[in-house]
């Protein structure tokens, strides 16, 4: 192979360039269309991601600075992304066309590994990255290793040379992350923004690579290269298998396509219940993967059985089917299944009223519908394995449903997808294992937006209506292909990003609008301060006093706000307040201000006037009166216009910020030590942050998310997950109702509400089995 990568130009080797067999050249560009399909799937998945954890960081960033780091990344990452997917595709070609090169050994810094003979300086940030790129694809190796080196051996078929290792692979882990590295220079992003990028790489390519590298394996083996090369993992109960006779012309992608969505599959043809095929899988934790998990879980519930049988005096909790039980196969409960699915549920009713539906009611329905196919005088009995699995999934869900309002959209939902995901359950085990697993996606898409989205009384209808319309179409569209869970979670997760980006501009526009009102009660502040300090100790008429104290003082925060007190406009305006005091202060008979300069005076003040909300007519009297109070239209008492009407018009009028001024002016509330401890943890906590509302007495949540506070005005802005603002709050209103319980900081969770459900259950079945919650066995007592 050649000693680096080639740069990613159009320079670089191409298939065609490159003095290979016709064969081998056929082979190569079968693997290269395949793989650019999928990895340019994989490239744009991981950049929408990333744009979106880019946004989210400077949310929550502590200071202006950070935070203008983030949103400047995420501006580069629009401008530069189209570059990147071509530049990937050009390296990975020259990786496949110099696959017959003289071998070379590679490196994640600067393309090669240095001779023992040879020192170099290496840069502390140049080291990081590689650092972080090594973990990435020696992560990814460690869960395929032996897919890889099953495919190290055909490439050395195809190059005439030893087999590849995992480093040398055109394809391999490590190769793809080189180029995303070469690829990702033309988004000029900091090392700090490229760590996060290749992991988020991690993060989409991980769930797939294990079946991109079996179908590239079965794509070789198809056309004659190593075709009798296997390895025999672990077996499951055989799932459905591809037939039909193999097609030298076809792509990698193609045999396995059905096996993607239900497993990709090893040489020997079985499913990926086992830990074969989901070592790429994205298992995640170091949850065993397939068919040794599932017996595991099977093991820890009959445990529970035992100790439940035991406690209620019914010997060993096993369970014993009655002796003219038939135990029924398979395939019938499949049957019987899909025939549930079909039909609309039947109310559950529970001392008279509605109940929510659970899986143990349609466990209860499966054995109706199975006792009208059952002989007379038999009753049906399932399977173990298949009725450890129905209650697994039972579990699964009365868990998810603690989270969810019972009779609300979300509830309802969840209960029309218990049927398909129970047939997907006892058809692949992965369900129970896989995180990336299609249908267990679904599950957590539907659950997740059902607690936090339709969780409330206001929900978002068009969403609910989306989100019923998806799982309509997974009951009337499922009957056992996994490609139908993929192809409506990708309609789903299309119109959530559309639901989230419209509740960001929303949550946008309302931080803007907060921080407005913050810089204007600064500016109304410091103006009041100016203009009192200016006042202070003169006794200047009441007219004079009320406009200077009010209207003036209205116009200064103006201009303080749009032009800063650094500005000219700001000291034009005080001077012109320092004049106005010196003519009112002259008193009778005193010399008025030349005609050419009053004049100007007069306009400067009736045009500042109209900027806060004084009619023309208005702010011309009120103009007037103050450049020449001893003037004619002074002495005129019957004008309407009068000092004593313009005074009262000056009192009545709303004033620049009023409201937030009647706020400030409210009692300041004392606070307890338990209080004050909780407003200085509020202060202290980034923007972002989710709290947790009790709203009634029967104990029920919402979540409301933290978007802006000011320590200057105290006012607390929350919205919901649509972005639109709910309440009125204030730091030391939210600090009592913490201190009371009413509301509570929500921790930052780990894993998605699958996973953490999921490990609720299992922690649970531990603790029938006496063992701790990591898993190891108890300690004897």
């Amino acid at each position: 192979m050649s000693a680096s990568a080639p740069p990613p130009h159009a320079s670089a080797p191409t298939l065609a360039s490159r003095p290979l067999p016709d064969r081998v050249r056929g082979l190569l560009g079968g693997i290269l269309e395949y793989a650019s399909d999928e990895i340019e799937r994989t490239l744009v998945g991981m950049l929408n991601e990333f744009e979106q954890q880019l946004f989210k960081y400077a949310e929550q960033a502590r200071s202006n600075i950070v935070q203008t780091r983030w949103l400047e990344a995420q501006r580069l990452v629009k401008r530069t992304r189209p570059d990147l997917v071509p530049r990937f595709l050009i390296a990975l070609e020259a990786e496949l066309a110099c696959v017959r090169d003289a071998a070379g050994p590679k490196t994640l810094i600067g393309g090669f590994r240095f001779n023992r003979d040879e020192l170099a300086l290496v840069d502390n940030l140049e080291l990081d990255e590689a650092s972080v790129l090594t973990e990435v694809s020696g992560r990814i190796e460690v869960r395929n290793s032996l897919p890889l080196y099953l495919l190290g051996q055909r490439f050395g078929v195809l190059a005439g040379k030893p087999a590849f290792d995992a480093e040398t692979l055109p394809v391999g882990p490590h190769a793809l992350c080189r180029m995303l590295r070469l690829a990702a220079e033309c988004l000029e992003l900091s090392t700090e923004h490229r760590a996060l990028l290749y992991r988020t790489f991690e993060r989409h390519l991980s769930p797939l690579y294990g079946a991109f590298i079996e179908s590239i394996n079965t794509y070789l083996a198809r056309n004659g290269v190593l075709p009798n090369l296997h390895y025999v993992p672990v077996r499951a109960r055989p799932t459905a298998t591809v037939t039909g006779p193999a097609k030298a012309t076809g792509g990698p992608g193609e045999e396995s396509a059905a096996g993607t969505a239900g497993g990709a599959r090893a040489g020997d043809g079985t499913g990926t219940g086992t830990g074969g095929t989901s070592g790429g899988g994205g298992q995640g934790g170091g949850v065993p993967a397939g068919e040794d998990s599932f017996q595991q879980m099977r093991h820890l519930l009959a445990g529970r059985r035992q100790l439940l049988g035991k406690l209620v005096g019914a010997g060993t909790g096993t369970r014993t089917p009655p002796g003219n039980a038939v135990v029924v196969e398979p395939g019938r409960v499949q049957e019987a299944l899909g025939l549930l699915q079909g039909k609309a549920p039947a109310p559950v009713m529970v001392n008279g009223v509605p109940s929510v539906r659970t899986v143990n009611h349609l466990k209860q329905d499966l054995l109706a519908q199975l006792r009208q196919s059952t002989p007379d005088g038999k009753s049906p009995a399932l399977p173990e394995e298949d009725s450890d699995a129905i209650d697994l999934v039972g579990m699964l869900f009365d868990h998810l449903m603690k989270d969810v309002r019972p009779s609300s959209p979300a509830s309802n939902l969840l209960a029309k997808l218990q049927v398909p995901l129970l047939r997907v359950a006892l058809q692949d085990k992965g369900f129970f294992t896989r995180q990336q697993h299609p249908a267990r996606q679904m599950l957590n898409a539907i659950a997740e937006t059902g607690a936090y989205w339709l969780g409330e009384e206001d929900a978002d209808q068009q969403l609910v209506g989306k989100m019923q319309s998806v799982v309509d179409r997974t009951v009337r569209e499922f009957d056992g292909d996994l490609g139908v869970f993929s192809n409506l979670l990708e309609d789903l997760s299309s119109h959530l990003q559309t639901v989230s980006r419209k509740a960001e501009v929303a949550e946008k526009r309302h931080v803007e609008a907060a921080r407005g009102k913050e810089r204007l009660a600064l500016a109304r502040d410091r103006a009041a301060t100016v203009v009192e300090a200016m006042l202070k100790k003169q006794n200047l008429p009441r007219f004079t006093h009320t406009l200077l104290s009010q209207a003036w003082t209205d116009v200064m925060a103006l201009t303080a706000l749009r032009q800063g007190e650094d500005s000219d406009a700001w000291r034009q305006q005080l001077e012109i307040a320092e004049r106005l005091v010196s003519v009112a202060k002259a008193g009778p008979g005193a010399a008025g201000l030349p005609t050419d300069e009053a004049t100007a005076l007069q306009q400067d003040i009736q045009g500042a006037l109209t900027q806060v909300g004084y009619h023309n007519e208005e702010a011309s009297a009120i103009a007037q009166r103050l450049v020449d109070p001893q003037g004619a239209a002074a002495a005129d008492d019957d004008s309407a216009a009068s000092r004593t009407e313009l005074t009262m018009r000056l009192k009545a009028r709303a004033r620049l910020g009023e409201d937030l001024q009647e706020a400030k002016k409210k009692k300041k509330v004392s606070l307890s030590p338990d209080e004050q401890a909780r407003l200085e943890q509020i202060k202290h906590l980034p923007f972002g942050t989710w709290f947790e509302f009790t709203i009634n007495q029967q104990g029920e949540k919402v979540r409301r998310r933290l978007s802006w506070f000011s320590t200057v005005t105290g006012h607390v802005l929350f919205v919901n997950h649509r972005g639109q603002k709910v309440g009125e709050h204030t730091l030391e209103g939210l600090a009592k109702a913490i201190a009371q319980g009413q509301v509570k900081v929500v921790e930052e969770e780990k894993g998605t509400l699958i996973d953490r459900a999921w490990s609720t259950v299992m922690n649970a079945l531990r603790s029938f089995a006496g063992q701790p919650k990591n898993g190891k066995e108890a300690p004897a007592p």
